[in-house]
């Protein structure tokens, strides 16, 4: 199975509270995902989003995988620097 990591650093949040809408997005497709972050009206849901559609743009071109079956297997929130 095919898998595509992306990270995001140095994010200007607090994790507790990127954490409160990252658990929301595990094993959502990836449609489903970008659904859930357009709607709710987090500060946090800006950068996730920029990081999913950036992970399915790499997929489509690194990995040439079909965005249709793409779906969000982990995310983990790590406490910065």
């Amino acid at each position: 199975m095919n898998t595509q990591t992306v990270k995001l650093k140095y994010l200007q949040l607090a994790p507790r509270k990127v954490r409160l809408a990252a658990t929301v997005l595990k094993g959502l497709s990836v449609n489903e995902a970008e659904a859930q972050l357009l709607v709710n009206p987090q500060r946090a849901n800006v950068a996730l989003l920029k990081l999913l559609r950036s992970a399915v743009s790499s997929a489509k071109q690194n990995g040439k995988l079909n965005p249709a079956n793409l779906f969000v297997k982990e995310i983990r929130v790590d406490r910065g620097p």
